[in-house]
């Protein structure tokens, strides 16, 4: 059972009327009972949390070096802070209402999830620098790529459905994005005709397909 300090008091002090020797010994326990649930909330500990990104608006992305992890100074009772674990706390920045360009986000109380009894005394760093670029999507062609000379030379036809995949990326990476590349390992020579399911991967910066990145190719050799 859980005995509140008022309680204890009112207990000691109807045990003890008409003493005043024993009225002075509640009143000395009734202080040190106060001092220690005093002193419980006074207990600091430092933690550190990632931070976490959220609700970056369509058609926009993070362009800078972001700071990942917060660190945190937190006060509280000993009794929760003895068994805070990593998952008990979180920092969140919630971009939604953020717009293109350059911004300074504020961390405070509001960014950080802790347990009901532990008090946020400090956050470093506090403020969040993020810049946003606009995207563009773009149609672009994708190449079939076979290994091997030989098998090459011997190829009449090369077909690529759908020969195009839609991207989206900055404006400048557009430039070194040409074409997409459907990489189709080394064929059977004995085989006339061949038919791949061929996944197209992007790498480059922020640039990704939108959609289904898989292709059919289908090869033709000479007789």
């Amino acid at each position: 059972m859980n005995l509140r300090p008022a309680d204890v008091l009112k207990f000691l002090k109807g045990s003890v009327r008409g003493n005043l020797g024993l009225k002075a010994v509640a009143l000395m326990l009734a202080v040190a009972l106060w001092w220690f649930v005093a002193g419980e909330s006074k207990v600091q500990v430092g933690f550190i949390v990632p931070l976490e990104i959220r609700g970056v608006p369509p058609g926009l992305t993070i362009t800078n070096k972001v700071e990942r992890q917060v660190e945190l100074r937190l006060a509280g009772p000993p009794s929760i802070l003895g068994t805070l674990q990593q998952a008990d706390v979180s920092a969140v920045i919630d971009l939604s209402s953020s717009k293109q360009g350059k911004q300074l986000l504020h961390l405070d109380e509001r960014s950080i999830k802790v347990p009901t009894g532990i008090k946020v005394q400090r956050i470093y760093p506090n403020v969040i620098e993020v810049s946003l670029e606009r995207l563009e999507r773009r149609r672009v062609p994708v190449v079939a790529r076979v290994g091997g000379g030989e098998i090459r030379r011997r190829i009449a036809k090369v077909e690529v459905v759908p020969s195009s995949l839609e991207v989206e990326a900055l404006p400048e990476e557009f430039s070194r994005i040409r074409s997409l590349s459907a990489l189709v390992p080394s064929p059977d020579e004995g085989r006339e005709v061949v038919v791949e399911n061929v996944r197209v991967e992007l790498r480059e910066g922020h640039a990704k397909i939108i959609g289904n990145p898989d292709v059919r190719v289908t090869i033709r050799f000479r007789k």
